[in-house]
């Protein structure tokens, strides 16, 4: 890895290198929602070096053998999409069902002592609720809108039909479950345990931190891999396509997005 490295943006970094994850989530930079920076402005930002960082890089790479090396960044859109709903999709939906067993039990029991954990609850509510809903427009519209792009003829590209459109609307979404999970982190400093934590308590803070660190990488799987690919599909079939030829549409109803049946 060149130091002309420290140009290339946090998410590609992370895309291309996969060790690099646990390097940036060790330092604190932000490779799912801020992976548009490049790593010298990430690393300015946060007062690090980034040829330091590039080293550590470098040491988890050389780490790492082949057969052990994650090869999602390698996936096709819809591969990517199968893996994204198997393994992020899946584990959101169970660690929400242990944190919503264990909240309201840990509430009860310290939220006298414990005040923050009211604020904790109520953010994480609206959390749960948004992200059940974007995971379901994904399930829905979005990853089969990027599944049959792979498709010729099967999908309508051009105005007023483009991808972009539903993509932003998620990267959007991303941005606010960063922001819940940055204000419940906060909340429980980092999620350390306090000392008169129960085991439920503790078990709490642990699921929590597991749905966090799993988020951001659900999130830099699709900001910066599934999601670019999606839209340069959809330009290159664009630039191909002639003007008058037909396409079958596919835009996303209510039926589509509200429907949970």
């Amino acid at each position: 890895m060149k130091n002309g490295a420290i140009r290339e943006t946090i998410g590609s970094i992370a895309v291309s290198r996969p060790e690099s994850v646990s390097v940036f989530a060790r330092h604190g930079l932000d490779f799912c929602c801020g992976g548009r920076r490049t790593l010298q402005q990430a690393c300015e930002a946060a007062g690090l070096d980034p040829d330091a960082i590039l080293a550590e890089i470098r040491d988890a790479t050389n780490r790492v053998g082949d057969g052990e090396r994650e090869d999602w960044h390698s996936m096709g859109m819809t591969d990517l999409a199968d893996h994204i709903e198997r393994v992020h999709h899946v584990r959101a939906r169970d660690l929400i069902a242990r944190i919503d067993a264990l909240l309201p039990r840990v509430l009860g029991a310290h939220g006298d002592a414990h005040p923050e954990l009211r604020a904790v609850a109520e953010t994480f509510a609206r959390f749960r609720e948004d992200l059940f809903d974007h995971m379901i427009r994904e399930e829905r519209v979005l990853f089969p809108w990027l599944r049959r792009l792979q498709t010729p003829g099967a999908v309508h590209i051009g105005p007023p039909w483009s991808v972009s459109r539903p993509i932003s609307c998620m990267v959007h979404d991303h941005d606010d479950a960063a922001a819940a999970l940055a204000r419940i982190r906060d909340a429980l400093s980092g999620y350390t345990t306090p000392a008169d934590a129960c085991a439920s308590y503790a078990a709490l803070l642990s699921a929590l931190r597991e749905l966090d660190e799993d988020t951001k990488v659900h999130i830099h799987k699709e900001n910066n891999a599934l999601f670019p690919a999606g839209i340069r599909t959809e330009a290159e079939r664009t630039a191909r396509a002639p003007s008058d030829s037909p396409h079958a549409c596919l835009c996303p109803t209510p039926e589509h997005i509200h429907s949970r049946e």
